[in-house]
């Protein structure tokens, strides 16, 4: 009896060790193992949190990544920029780009606007909670953009189109840019006053344009610092000696905005007129009715979409990317090509009609009335006409040219409103202030602009086969091989014991 409490005492202790052994021990190890790896875990986390790491954009168009185009265009500049970014948060797509502007020229930073940060400004461009805006900054000189303008989309695809790169960067070399051409609206005629057009104004001066107004009857000339002449949509004819002041000016090689709209009634303004004749064009009064399908506000034929060339600088990326509306728009009238020819003047379309288009020259009636004596087929809107004046002088080459802008109609890129929108202006609908931003940026010779449109219907994840194997044995096969291996180590161990 005695030797069997002996072995039951010997086996107890037995026991007892090989718990304390292989349970005790191990499983403290096995516990302190797991403990290491999950503050090793909380420990990476939070580290990466404080690292800033760069976002890798595997989107097919790199809708995420500062284009080549932009880093060359931006690595020149050499003031100091700041971009004061204002309903984004830090983690934002957004504040990852222009940390990427930051990285490809140090000249360029950002700021978080917040009322916190910057009260001041924050109430001096009167921003508020849901307002998504960007606030460029180089000394003096500022620029506003706001989130609105970094999507399109293209009318013959119905794709959405991302804009913010081309967007931003131009509006950082627009603060940076050397050359404002310097815009004189003329006034005392009554046009379209600043009043009317501050939609335009303010992105004129986004744009680096100088916008001053003139009254030539009181100044008596054109100044010689003008680079564009505007004459927005004017309802008194013109003086003697404005209409001298402005053919000497075209003389010289002047660049001229025109736009007129319909009148109520039949206007004479001869001297405006003459001016016009300069270049073998004139604006018939009148209005458009567009019936053609999908082109017009059914009960509304007169504010209709216009066909836009594709082929001209001014409305090649409005054709592809955007669309603009017209409402009572009148039509240009030509003088016959060897006219043209003989003034020496080039004419290129930009905005016209459908052939289905109806031109009414009765004002006093309804328009069912005056269908029955309007005129059908295409109309043309607007042109660009280039008149060759001489000859430079020794420090140029070529021609000197004298180009005009002319559109028959003006309230489109008023601050009015229409039945399309009673929220928005009309400069504010489609491309409208656009079609009058690229034309100033024509006449003024502004070419350094970038056209950067990325198509946000191709932004998902396309990896190739190599790619696919890749992503499919870190998903799927590791986690198994890890399962398996554990499976394996559990049943060896099973067997030892």
């Amino acid at each position: 009896m005695k030797e069997k409490d002996e072995k039951k005492v010997k086996l107890g202790e037995r026991i007892s060790l090989n718990l304390r052994k292989k349970w005790l021990v191990n499983g403290t190890k096995t516990f302190l193992i797991i403990a290491i790896l999950i503050a090793a875990y909380i420990a990476l986390n939070l580290g990466i949190k404080e690292i800033d790491l760069p976002k890798i954009d595997v989107t097919e168009n790199k809708i995420y990544t500062l284009s080549d185009a932009s880093k060359d265009a931006i690595s020149k500049i050499d003031q100091e920029i700041v971009l004061y970014s204002y309903g984004f948060e830090e983690k934002s797509n957004f504040i990852d780009l222009l940390k990427q502007y930051n990285k490809a020229n140090n000249k360029i930073t950002y700021e978080i606007l917040t009322e916190e940060s910057n009260y001041d400004m924050v109430k001096k461009y009167n921003l508020s909670e849901g307002y998504f805006s960007i606030i460029l900054k180089s000394g003096e000189t500022e620029k506003i953009v706001s989130s609105q303008e970094f999507t399109t989309y293209d009318y013959t695809t119905y794709e959405k189109i991302d804009t913010t790169e081309q967007v931003m960067t131009n509006s950082i070399l627009a603060l940076t840019e050397e050359n404002k051409p310097k815009v004189y609206f003329v006034e005392g005629h009554d046009e379209f006053s600043s009043s009317e057009l501050a939609v335009l104004n303010t992105y004129l001066q986004n744009e680096a344009f100088e916008v001053e107004t003139l009254n030539i009857a009181s100044k008596g000339n054109i100044p010689e610092d003008c680079d564009i002449l505007a004459i927005m949509s004017p309802n008194k004819d013109f003086f003697e000696p404005e209409v001298s002041a402005i053919k000497e000016y075209i003389n010289k090689g002047g660049k001229i905005y025109f736009s007129m709209d319909t009148m109520s009634k039949e206007v004479s303004l001869p001297n405006i007129q003459s001016i016009l004749d300069e270049y073998g064009v004139s604006i018939e009064n009148g209005y458009i009715l567009e019936m053609a399908n999908n082109k017009a506000i059914g009960q509304y034929p007169y504010i209709f979409m216009p066909q836009i060339s594709a082929s001209h600088k001014i409305t090649s990326d409005i054709s592809t990317d955007s669309y603009m509306w017209l409402m009572y728009s009148a039509r240009l009238q030509y003088k016959t090509d060897e006219e043209l020819q003989n003034l020496k003047v080039e004419k290129e379309n930009l905005l016209s009609t459908s052939d289905e288009a109806m031109f009414v020259t009765n004002l006093s009636s309804d328009i069912n009335a005056a269908k029955e004596s309007a005129q059908t087929g295409a109309c043309e809107i607007a042109a660009v006409l280039t008149k060759n004046v001489g000859t430079q002088n020794e420090e140029q080459n070529g021609a000197l040219e004298s180009k005009l802008v002319i559109i028959a109609t003006g309230n489109f890129i008023t601050d009015y409103t229409s039945p399309l929108s009673e929220s928005y202006p009309l400069s504010a609908i489609g491309s409208n202030k656009d079609f009058v931003i690229n034309s100033m940026a024509y006449l003024g010779d502004k070419g350094n602009t970038l056209t950067i449109r990325k198509d946000m219907a191709s932004s998902t994840y396309q990896p190739t086969n190599t790619q696919n194997i890749i992503v499919t044995v870190i998903v799927f096969a590791v986690p198994v091989l890890i399962i398996i291996i554990g499976i394996v180590v559990w049943s060896l161990r099973k067997r030892r014991k």
